[in-house]
């Protein structure tokens, strides 16, 4: 009987939750949107590692690391909703992260004699993108303004990385060795898994934002557009009258 009695709260909210009419989320509904998240994860883990203490010690004035930069996490999420509390969706989401290194040396001649400082120039550019499933759990509730839900991607990652090559010593530059010094490959990449809750506000029927918590490709915090449709006349005819 104890036993029983630890489970009454959470039957008590499924009873409540397939008992109230829905109009943030009804049957039918199609959402399309996009978001950027932040921090820009990876991003900050290249920037420290470059002012860390040991990559000063060991690389400083042979090896400079400039130029990061990168697209922050960006998410395209489509859902369409089954029921008043349950949706299924894909989603597509990227990152990039582009920097810099240099590397500097001495040019000599056939003597051996100095000749000058030169250094070359790597162009470093990894991609990051995901592709999967979104399922979505909606809290009832009687607006059809407001939403709050929880979700979770699941899917495969695809990694890539890209080096470009150029010098300031004109003997290193020829056409053989840029190319051979030029690649363009895949990295290993995994399993894409993106839980969040989040919260998404209507300022018109077919058009609001939202913003989640969660981790998406490095990012805690998303946030961004939608758009939203309905094939179901009736609802469409709720949203117009602010039922």
């Amino acid at each position: 009987m104890m036993t029983f009695k630890r489970y009454i709260p959470l039957l008590a909210l499924l009873f409540l939750f397939a008992s109230v009419k829905s109009q943030s989320h009804n049957k039918g509904d199609i959402m399309l949107g996009a978001n950027m998240g932040a921090p820009h994860l990876f991003k900050g883990i290249v920037k420290l590692a470059v002012k860390s203490q040991g990559f000063q010690e060991n690389f400083s004035g042979i090896i400079e690391i400039s130029d990061i930069s990168g697209l922050n996490p960006l998410a395209v999420k489509g859902e369409y909703g089954f029921g008043e509390v349950f949706g299924l969706g894909l989603n597509y989401s990227t990152w990039n992260l582009s920097f810099d290194v240099k590397d500097y040396y001495n040019v000599q001649n056939q003597n051996g004699t100095i000749v000058k400082d030169s250094f070359d120039i790597y162009k470093i550019k990894v991609t990051s993108t995901s592709y999967g499933l979104r399922p979505v759990l909606h809290i009832p509730m009687k607006t059809f303004k407001h939403d709050i839900y929880f979700a979770c991607g699941l899917g495969i990652t695809k990694n890539a990385l890209s080096i470009s090559f150029s010098s300031t010593d004109v003997g290193r530059i020829a056409k053989k060795f840029n190319k051979d010094l030029e690649v363009d490959l895949s990295l290993p990449g995994g399993i894409y898994f993106a839980p969040s809750v989040g919260y998404r506000v209507y300022f018109h029927p077919y058009f609001g934002m939202n913003i989640e918590l969660g981790y998406e490709k490095g990012a805690i915090i998303q946030g961004g557009f939608l758009f939203r449709f309905n094939h179901y006349k009736e609802v469409r005819d709720k949203w117009k009258s602010g039922q």
